[in-house]
């Protein structure tokens, strides 16, 4: 018999429970002989779906097969239709969710060291086909993981396929040759099910074309796990290169570094990120990943696009957002105040929070006048007078900017042109003498400040995230 690698090496201890999935079906009977014959402590667990009247016979059926074993068995069921109507989904998704929220459970609630099911060769290619139908790229094509972390389930516990090199044909042969008689759920025969179509009409055609069209196809998926696997270490270490922030509700990216990778590794970055903020909930398509490589690689775009289901991707000065929710967009980047005015007296050392501070004082000398940070500015002290406050902007309030010969222009304007992310404008801080503004760190100081021939005292401001 072919087994599954991890056994062969011998990772899982013998002592230790493994939640093994039994429906009654050859699969799962032959992976339960299968993993008992090894050894292993096992715990039978079995959930009725509810999708015939007579499905409570499959659970005594199972729990008989336990006793047979003398094994712990643990079940549980669910109205698998009712569920996938009130959360829009499919019968066989809704049954795949509840089934394996049901697993898991079982498997934290007894310290099982694994989860194991029973798909085979023939589950491998039936899901290939199925993705490859439904359009899929390289994690899609590959099929289904012998070993698996799912973290919509589990983050810890892994999800273990034992017989995946098995075809089910060899696990009929291995229940006759037990003694094991299966109790095959009806609902395997109907086509109502997109994967039964597969198994029952497509894949016998494409067998007529090539008998051996079911090994081909499951050697293509050994080979793409491979590719897979090797694509997976390169999109681990970009990600370590590229990433600056991370956790729960948004990634942050260098803007600069992510646009200069090829499409392809953009497209695999972008959905990993996607992953990692909703993991296992959104199933994103390929003409989502292209639009979104298109928007972070085409400078002149918009600041924004949504990517699906509430994850948004922001693009800011040299920085590159995931993130869940708008709300969830951190601020640290940009200094901000509150409501009211702060007033100054200089020599003045202000804390904005979030690790900006603002700091003033008077000089006679010009010493920062040629700096070319934006965030530090040196003005004429003598022509700004002594009410010296820092506050928000105010509605239809104008700005003076050094450069434009004291003409105006509506402050709002200048933040749009100046680029300056719309969330960040209400609380940006502004420097103001009594109801002029004379400074917008990070962009410009005010014409009417400016340092001239005939200034005498100087005034210097550095703003700095600490």
């Amino acid at each position: 018999m072919t087994t599954y690698s991890p056994l062969q090496k011998n990772i899982l201890a013998s002592d230790v429970p493994i939640i093994v999935g039994v429906s009654g079906g050859a699969d799962s009977l032959c992976l339960l002989g299968f993993l008992y014959e090894k050894g292993y402590s096992l715990i039978v667990a079995h959930f009725d779906h509810q999708l015939r009247p007579e499905s409570g016979e499959g659970v005594k059926f199972v729990e008989s097969i336990a006793k047979i074993f003398n094994l712990p068995f643990v079940s549980e069921s669910d109205d698998v239709a009712a569920y996938a109507k009130k959360h829009k989904q499919t019968i066989e998704e809704a049954a795949r969710n509840l089934r394996y929220r049901f697993l898991f459970s079982q498997a934290r609630k007894h310290k099982a060291q694994a989860l194991a099911v029973g798909h085979t060769a023939d589950d491998q290619v039936e899901t290939v086909l199925m993705h490859f139908l439904r359009g899929a790229g390289l994690s899609g094509l590959k099929g289904m993981d012998a070993h698996v972390i799912l973290p919509t389930f589990d983050a810890e516990i892994p999800l273990i396929r034992p017989i995946l090199n098995l075809w089910r044909a060899d696990t009929v042969a291995y229940c006759a040759a037990h003694d094991l008689h299966p109790h095959e759920d009806p609902s395997n025969a109907s086509d109502e099910f997109f994967r039964n179509r597969l198994r029952h009409n497509l894949i016998p055609k494409l067998e007529k074309y090539n008998p051996r069209f079911r090994e081909i196809l499951q050697r293509t998926s050994h080979a793409l796990s491979g590719d897979h696997a090797l694509l997976a270490e390169l999109i681990h270490s970009t990600w370590q290169q590229i990433t600056l922030k991370e956790n729960p509700n948004y990634i942050s990216f260098d803007l600069l570094a992510f646009a200069k990778l090829s499409p392809a590794l953009i497209r695999n970055l972008i959905k990993e990120a996607v992953g990692r903020l909703r993991p296992g909930q959104i199933d994103i398509s390929f003409s989502t990943l292209d639009r979104a490589a298109r928007f972070i690689s085409l400078p002149d775009s918009a600041q924004r696009i949504d990517l699906a289901s509430g994850v948004l991707l922001f693009r800011e000065t040299d920085y590159l957002y995931f993130v869940d929710g708008e709300e969830n967009l951190p601020l640290d980047s940009f200094p901000q105040v509150g409501k009211e005015s702060l007033s100054l007296k200089l020599p003045c050392e202000i804390n904005l929070g979030a690790g900006w501070v603002l700091k003033g004082k008077i000089t006679e000398t010009a010493s920062m006048l040629k700096n070319a940070d934006p965030f530090q500015v040196t003005f004429d002290a003598d022509l700004f007078g002594e009410n010296l406050v820092l506050r928000p902007r105010r509605t239809g309030e104008k700005f003076h900017p050094f450069g434009m010969d004291g003409k105006s222009m509506k402050l709002s304007d200048f933040l749009i042109n100046a680029k300056l992310p719309r969330r960040a404008r209400d609380g940006y801080p502004l420097l103001c003498a009594d109801d002029e503004t004379i400074w917008v760190p990070g962009f410009r100081l005010a014409h009417c400040v400016r340092v001239t021939e005939s200034t005498r005292r100087f005034a210097s401001f550095t703003l700095k995230k600490m």
